[in-house]
């Protein structure tokens, strides 16, 4: 069972209501890179399959499967690290005020 004692040095409960603000502005912008891909390409798989037949060009086509495959990824590190800050913001509602 984790305890709930404090938080670390310079955490604060406003500090990890800025970090989730953060990270979700950070999602949106992974949503909005991402979207952008789907509407040029239909998916990531369809993009894969073209170039692996040889449909596809080296630009921009190859760095937009590697850009968008990217932009997946850091979305769902993203979407780990709200939850985190999530968990931890419900932990900090058991700590006296700070």
């Amino acid at each position: 069972m984790l305890e709930t004692r404090s938080l670390p040095p310079g955490i604060t409960r406003k500090t990890l209501a800025g970090l989730v603000k953060e990270v979700d502005g950070r999602e949106a912008v992974l949503r909005a890179m991402v979207h952008r891909f789907e509407q040029r390409y239909g998916s990531l798989e369809k993009l894969d399959a073209r170039l692996e037949r040889g449909q596809g060009s080296e630009h921009p086509d190859w760095e937009d499967s590697i850009e968008w495959r990217n932009a997946v990824e850091i979305l769902r590190r993203a979407q780990t690290m709200r939850s985190l800050f999530e968990w931890l913001q419900g932990l900090t509602k058991q700590l006296p005020s700070s």
